[in-house]
């Protein structure tokens, strides 16, 4: 003989279900999953793995300074470029006047030499500077 159930225990009052048990758990989780999701997880997990070994073998990190690994380096290419542009001095913009506007101005502070208001050069939009940022700037014409 079996046991009644209890009459204030409905299963299908939508407001207040009843919790579910181990198996309900159970078949929930293996409900949307292939035939090969298992497989597929394990294999992602072994691919994280491989390539976290590679880079610390490689020695490579993420910078923030935005540096290639030696091996994308083109060495050539950078002294040829080098060779065409004259080096940059290095800048802190500590102001801009008439921001929004196309005269505006900049007031850079060149360290243990002066600071200087000046403009924007030809490969520069406004849009690209901001203040308390460090800027390149031409040593002779200073913008």
């Amino acid at each position: 003989m079996m046991a009644p159930e209890p009459k204030d225990v409905d299963i299908n009052n939508e407001k207040n279900p009843p919790p579910l048990d181990v198996d309900d758990i159970a078949l929930l989780k293996t409900y949307g999953l292939g035939p090969y999701s298992s497989s597929i997880k394990k294999v992602e997990k072994d691919i994280k793995e491989i390539t976290k070994k590679v880079n610390d073998l490689c020695e490579i990190k993420e910078s923030n300074i935005g540096l290639a690994a030696s091996s994308q380096w083109d060495l050539v290419s950078d002294k040829q470029m080098m060779q065409k542009e004259q080096p940059l001095q290095v800048a802190r913009c500590t102001k801009i006047i008439n921001q929004n506007s196309e005269d505006a101005k900049y007031v850079i502070n060149v360290k243990q030499i002066a600071k200087f208001v000046v403009g924007l050069g030809n490969k520069v939009s406004p849009i690209d500077i901001e203040e308390g940022m460090h800027v390149g700037v031409d040593r002779n014409k200073y913008q």
